[in-house]
């Protein structure tokens, strides 16, 4: 369990560091990141939800049934209460009112902290793409190539060596990144009014073209105080395989200043 935990946190992070690394500050940049719904840059600047988790399917999904010796467990796992928080800085579970007492409880304390680790790991995985930043901001330098039908964004500065390959519509496709560390995603998006929103993102810090994926991600949505923000959320662990699926609800945002990138004059 805490084998899983480690590897979709990994590949999370390498995921919040390469987005945090780029930038750039181009016309052609700012244009294709309006076409983004990214609610941190649009005002946002919390927000938190409770975390619905259902302990009796997952069990069955994953092992085909609830093994007898695991529904006292299961059943002390399903009365836990969790909430979760985002901000720019990532995504924090806690349960509530507060932290459960789970001496004596069979393989307790290992589950509870594996449901904590892939529910922040599903929320980490989307931030960058709700903040905006794995498209680059300068000073980084970003320079756009068409391949085909599509564009390629090449990344390169400080500690940074990065593709992005972007549909004809300018949707983000997939990328690779070999500085700060390893990377290859794929990505999908949905078309809304307020602009694209990932649906769904598989990552690898393979970055071999056929190696195989080793987490992936998928998101639905729901419309908070008019900002769209994930009602649904699953992570998967390939090599496992080990689906989590969770859903958030009662979410609250807080709001600010919101930031306009806009392209510089001609």
């Amino acid at each position: 369990m805490r084998k899983l935990s480690l590897s979709i946190i990994l590949s999370c992070a390498c995921l919040s560091v390469l987005a945090q690394s780029q930038q750039s500050d181009e016309a052609p940049l700012s244009k294709t990141r309006a076409l983004y719904d990214a609610p941190f840059t649009r005002g946002m600047v919390s927000f938190d939800c409770a975390v619905q988790f259902d302990w009796k399917k997952h069990f069955v999904e994953t092992l085909g049934q609830v093994p007898p010796a695991a529904l006292p467990t299961v059943d002390r796992l399903q009365k836990i209460e969790h909430r979760i928080f985002v901000d720019r800085s990532g995504a924090v579970v806690s349960e509530t009112p507060k932290a459960a007492d789970l001496t004596g409880v069979s393989h307790g304390a290992d589950l509870e902290q594996a449901l904590q680790a892939m529910v922040s790991a599903g929320l980490n995985a989307w931030l960058p793409f709700a903040t905006n930043v794995i498209l680059p901001v300068k000073p980084t330098k970003a320079s756009f190539q068409t391949e085909g039908a599509d564009y390629k964004l090449i990344m390169s500065g400080t500690n940074v060596a990065a593709t992005l390959i972007l549909a004809s519509d300018m949707r983000i496709t997939s990328g690779v990144s070999t500085l700060p560390q390893p990377l290859r995603f794929e990505t999908e998006f949905i078309g809304k009014s307020g602009g694209y929103l990932l649906q769904s993102l598989k990552t690898s810090s393979d970055i071999s073209p056929d190696a195989k994926w080793e987490s992936s991600f998928e998101y639905a949505y729901q419309t908070v105080q008019e900002i769209q923000l994930p009602s649904l959320v699953m992570v998967t662990q390939h090599a496992t395989p080990e689906t989590w699926l969770y859903s958030l609800n009662d979410c609250k945002a807080v709001t600010g200043v919101t930031l306009r990138v806009e392209a510089p004059k001609q």
